[in-house]
């Protein structure tokens, strides 16, 4: 499997560098496709229906190319994977548990061995019923992905292929596993600091209070941030989301959940994942400046089960983004480098995916890797 990277901001631009793309003879029939919630992703996705390429599509919070970090972009992995092979499946509604579900059963109807990657939309979604709903169906399923992005807007995010979209709902490259080796691994950094904290009322993903006080005034206090509680999303992702609780889960996984929005009336938080009442909870903080290193010597491993790998898809956290700064394109630099090999991703609001030593979870301020390689 070929696999080619365009990006740009118009539809003039990505449908000139298509053009130059192809003049090999090369002939992509997917397009994985993460745009910026400001680019006009419905002439894309209309460009390459007019080609006979399928779309699997996500706005963002920022887009990742080969070892370019950008922003109000459209990236797009070209991929000339045998159509046998895959198909883009998807599922609307609020019920993430039943939709996960729906989803990973017509998976199963699709290929006897499934992969999975999944990209939701829906800013105030509980993404670990994604996970439950999928391996509630088949444990065995490989499952990676992301939660799309809107630029911090925080008003909507959207999935979409070619004659779907949706800002409630999920979409999904389902490849027949026998075809198509997919393997992942998701790595974060974060330290952990200060005493246990008890979630003392929670309901889902909404925390209403820490040690009985309320969860945003713990924050505020805990870090000292300036002003006032604001329901303002910068104010969140800039502040709260940089610090994420870290969660021992009743797996043995140990999690990051960063708050998403604040709730000014009752001063609880929206996180990305849920916090069952009763948790212990540390709080974390951004690693130090080793981290590019760590991570790449975490990713390598992905070596030991993929050594030449076709693609390489990077679901990093907004948040991650935001902390690391400059970074975060070192980053992608050292991963593209492990394998040379085209790289695509974009800054998510939450990630699924696999760390080392675990299973398959939802994770905030985390770099899910992907690496995919058809069997000839």
């Amino acid at each position: 499997m070929l696999a080619k990277n365009i990006y740009g901001e118009t539809i003039d631009e990505i449908k000139s560098k298509y053009a130059k793309a192809i003049e090999d003879g090369f002939a992509p029939t997917l397009a994985i496709v993460f745009s910026s919630i400001t680019r006009d992703r419905k002439s894309i996705v209309d460009f390459f229906s007019e080609k006979n390429v399928t779309v699997f599509g996500s706005t963002t919070a920022g887009e990742i190319v080969d070892d370019e970090v950008l922003e109000h972009s459209s990236v797009i992995m070209l991929l000339d994977m045998n159509k046998e092979n895959f198909k883009i499946l998807r599922e609307e509604g609020s019920d993430t548990y039943s939709i996960a579900s729906s989803l990973a059963k017509k998976a199963k109807e699709t290929f006897s061995k499934p992969s999975i990657i999944v990209i939701s939309s829906g800013l105030t979604i509980d993404a670990e019923q994604i996970i439950k709903g999928v391996k509630d169906v088949d444990d065995t399923i490989p499952l990676y992905g992301g939660l799309a992005g809107d630029d911090l807007t925080m008003k909507a995010s959207y999935v979409f292929s070619n004659s779907f979209e949706t800002a409630n709902g999920l979409i999904a490259l389902v490849v027949n596993r026998d075809k198509v080796e997919i393997h992942g691994l998701a790595t974060s950094g974060w330290d952990d600091i200060g005493i246990e904290k008890t979630i003392t009322k929670s309901e889902g993903n909404i925390v209403y209070t820490i040690d009985d006080e309320p969860a945003a005034d713990v924050f505020v206090k805990f870090f000292k941030f300036a002003g006032t509680v604001d329901t303002a999303a910068e104010i969140v992702v800039m502040n709260f989301a940089q610090y994420p609780l870290q969660l021992k889960k009743d797996n043995g996984n140990v999690v990051l959940r960063a708050p998403m929005m604040v709730d000014a009336e009752s001063k609880a938080l929206i996180f990305a994942g849920g916090i069952p009442q009763g948790s212990k909870v540390k709080f974390s903080v951004p690693p130090g400046f080793d981290l590019i290193e760590k991570t790449a010597d975490k990713v390598s491993a992905l070596k030991n089960e993929i050594k030449n790998p076709d693609a390489v898809l990077m679901f990093s956290c907004k948040a991650r983004h935001l902390a690391l700064g400059p970074m975060t394109g070192d980053e992608a630099e050292k991963i593209r480098s492990i394998w040379n090999k085209p790289l695509i991703g974009f800054f998510t609001y939450g990630e699924i995916g696999t760390a080392k030593d675990s299973v398959c979870d939802f994770h905030n301020e985390t770099c899910s890797m992907v690496v995919m390689e058809e069997i000839k």
